[in-house]
Formats: structure tokens, C-alpha cells, sequence
């Protein structure tokens, strides 16, 4: 199974980090007006992205004999989005970070891409059960 990709694996993926994001935004929503809150953002697509174009390893291996266990790319699965401060946001007097306006932006762009993403993931496995069934409908 080397080099292959899992699809429906990425899309699980992809649809857990979108949750998290939908949190960590309307986390962000509900403290615009706290003194001192810093803005989180979820890091996760250039991480994917890292993963899918074979630029993410955790050792660079190399298999120099037929006899060696052979290694396989690191699956979607173990890709863990990442809750990070948002940088590059400006600061109020009473140091909050949060930018309401972005943050309301980035609730629907993610619920957009949320919808997207299980949609996709909705009809690959209609896809498989009608391969599993023979084409039957259930």
C-alpha cells in the first residue's frame, strides 16, 4: 500500500480539522470583547498538503535491501491539525486580538468548506456501497 492515498481517510481528516476550526473561530467571536485575548487559528491544510505532495516524513528512510521493512507514507489519519495564535492581527488598547469582521468571514467560509468536504465524502461512500453491492441498489 506504499504511496497510495486514502481518500475517504483525508476527508475524515479534513471534515475533524474544519470542526475544530468552527470552534476556535466562535471561540474567537465570543472573547472579542475580553481584554487581553489572543485570537487562535487552526493550522491544517499546509500541513495536508505537506503529507500529500510526499514532503512530509518523519525520518527520511532509505530501503537499500528487499529484506528491509519496507515504509509507507504517513497516513492522513496521523495528520493532527494544530490550534496556533493567530499571528499577524493588530492589537487593541486592551490587548485583545480579535478582528471580528475576519473571524465572522472565516465562520462561513468554513461552513462552506464544511459542507463541500462531507458532500464529497457522502458520495465516495455511495460509491462503495454501490461497488460492494454489485451495483444493487439497497
Amino acid at each position: 500500500m506504499a504511496g497510495t492515498v486514502d481518500p475517504i481517510g483525508i476527508l475524515a481528516r479534513t471534515l475533524d480539522a474544519l470542526a475544530l476550526r468552527q470552534q476556535v473561530t466562535a471561540s474567537n467571536v465570543a472573547n472579542a470583547d475580553t481584554p487581553g485575548f489572543r485570537a487562535q487559528a487552526v493550522r491544517f491544510e499546509d500541513v495536508l498538503e505537506s503529507m500529500l505532495s510526499g514532503q512530509f516524513a518523519p525520518l527520511p528512510l532509505a530501503r537499500t535491501d528487499p529484506r528491509h521493512i519496507a515504509t509507507t507514507p504517513v497516513s492522513a489519519a496521523s495528520v493532527e491539525p494544530e490550534v496556533v495564535e493567530l499571528r499577524g492581527t493588530r492589537y487593541r488598547a486592551d490587548g485583545n486580538s480579535v478582528d471580528i469582521e475576519q473571524q465572522m468571514g472565516l465562520l462561513a467560509e468554513t461552513t462552506l468548506r464544511y459542507s463541500a468536504v462531507s458532500e464529497i465524502l457522502a458520495r465516495r461512500l455511495a460509491m462503495l456501497r454501490a461497488m460492494a453491492s454489485g451495483g444493487q441498489g439497497s
